[in-house]
């Protein structure tokens, strides 16, 4: 079992790492990018809405609920705060990176805490979140290109996102695995709570600055969301 955490832990990176090769190939334009995040932000709502809020509802009071999501929260507003006072002004690239970074480990939590829940759990959650990371990776990289960082070091820090998805997977299971539902329910919250800060924060401020939003900016957050739903309820 824990072989098999690990590799649906590898499935979002291979998600990210996906979309980034895709911008290194094609360039695609500000507008694209804003579309893309877009649709990312979506798919990262639905993640919440219909895997995660379920699962907790049935086991958490919604104190327990209400706590869990401010704590992860924090954690991103933590991280956050921590980045913009050591790279100081113009943080916004490295802001992105983080966010998807944090995304990513968020990712593996939800993969390991919903491994140890039932492994069709973190089978959906793993597939599901391959659908949003290949948008992310696209409007990491294609950031990074707009400052002028180097084609070699935007795919070196791609691949580094390897690290936080599988650290955030193999934690949360040894962790979760012989815990209480309450725990791992509360755990999946958490994970919700901080990259919904993340997309919010910063993935929609990069969509943002990166073109102006249109009504497809729109299309394809609702898009990411109805994607992630089909895809769910395909899995079961």
């Amino acid at each position: 079992m824990f072989l098999n955490v690990v590799l649906l832990s590898l499935l979002p990176f291979v998600g990210n790492f996906a979309g980034s090769l895709t911008a290194e190939l094609f360039s695609p334009s500000d507008r694209w990018r804003n579309r893309a995040l877009h649709a990312a932000a979506g798919i990262v709502v639905a993640v919440v809405a219909i895997e995660i809020m379920p699962e907790a509802l049935q086991v958490l009071s919604g104190v327990q609920i209400a706590a869990s999501f401010l704590a992860g929260g924090i954690v991103y507003l933590l991280a956050q705060a921590a980045i913009e006072r050591r790279v100081g002004g113009g943080t916004q690239m490295w802001m992105i990176y983080l966010a998807v970074a944090t995304d990513l480990f968020a990712d593996g939590l939800l993969i390991g805490s919903g491994s140890a829940v039932t492994a069709s759990l973190g089978l959906a959650l793993a597939v599901g979140q391959v659908l949003a990371d290949v948008p992310e990776g696209l409007a990491t990289t294609s950031t990074f290109e707009a400052n002028g960082v180097p084609r070699r070091r935007r795919l070196l820090r791609a691949a580094t996102l390897v690290l936080p998805v599988v650290a955030g997977s193999v934690l949360s299971y040894l962790m979760l695995r012989e815990a209480s539902e309450s725990a791992q329910r509360a755990a999946l919250v958490a994970a919700a709570g901080l990259f919904t800060v993340a997309v919010f924060e910063d993935m929609i401020a990069e969509a943002h600055e990166a073109s102006e939003d249109t009504r497809a900016s729109s299309v394809a957050l609702l898009g990411g969301f109805a994607l992630f739903a089909l895809v769910s309820t395909g899995l079961g």
